[in-house]
């Protein structure tokens, strides 16, 4: 009997199509583990899950041991060997949306560090708890989480292991889905989820898209933001705000 990780591995070829609209990203390749994005003052490190070839980032101001997690996938062990590693802290569990890809790991990490909370935009709440609704169900599997501790809303303010962020709802792959904006100097920092990628878009054929405002909301709450602004996404490369407005196909 496999376990889920290692159907999704069997697999990992095919789940390319499940998140990115045409062909997966121009130069795709994958992130290695051990790659660090220093900013003036934050540090970003890509956190590989091999099925689906997912990536969570764990960040953390520099000299600092608390830390938030965004999505993290189906290999919950590397971030908790990374912890392990630097001593880190891991104090929120932030969703950009609740497909099972990007909450795979919430549960292993909540065991260890009980008071990690879990945020997630309000209207993909459910897919926390709900097989069917985060996708794992179609695949033979009941993933499921515990129920998320704080709820956003666009526009939401946040401020966590000493770093301030911005929540912005934009639907389109997922009802429910929000990227986190860092207002950091001398670049931002904008953790996207699967709503852009690096010269696509995140596919919107699942039960709760809507490809209807899909495009627009990418324009208005993202290609908005200043041109500088590094851009990263649950798959593939990073990119910048500048370069997909220049260049991605879908937005053109």
């Amino acid at each position: 009997m496999h376990t889920l990780r290692e159907y999704f591995k069997s697999l990992s070829k095919y789940f390319f199509s499940l998140y990115c609209m045409g062909k997966y990203p121009l130069g795709f390749r994958s992130v290695g583990r051990t790659i660090w994005m220093q900013f003036s003052e934050i540090a970003v490190k890509p956190i590989l899950s091999t099925p689906f070839q997912e990536l969570g980032y764990v960040v953390h101001r520099k000299n600092e041991k608390d830390c938030f997690v965004i999505d993290p996938g189906l290999e919950p062990e590397n971030f908790l060997e990374l912890f392990e590693k630097k001593g880190l802290n891991p104090v929120a569990l932030l969703v950009t949306h609740g497909h099972g890809d990007h909450i795979g790991g919430i549960s292993a990490i909540r065991e260890q560090w009980k008071f990690a909370k879990i945020y997630i935009g309000e209207h993909d709440a459910e897919k926390l708890t709900d097989p069917k609704k985060n996708l794992s169900a179609n695949l033979g599997f009941g993933l499921t989480t515990p129920e998320a501790d704080v709820l956003l809303r666009d526009g939401d303010q946040l401020e966590l292991a000493g770093i301030s962020l911005e929540v912005r709802h934009v639907p389109g792959h997922s009802k429910g889905h929000v990227v986190y904006w860092i207002a950091a100097e001398p670049k931002g920092i904008l953790f996207v989820g699967d709503v852009i990628f690096q010269d696509s878009i995140g596919r919107n054929d699942f039960p709760d898209s809507e490809p209807a405002i899909q495009i627009s909301m990418i324009r208005s709450k993202i290609l908005t933001l200043p041109e500088d602004t590094i851009i990263y996404p649950g798959h593939g490369n990073s990119t910048t705000v500048r370069a997909e407005r220049r260049t991605n196909r879908f937005l053109q």
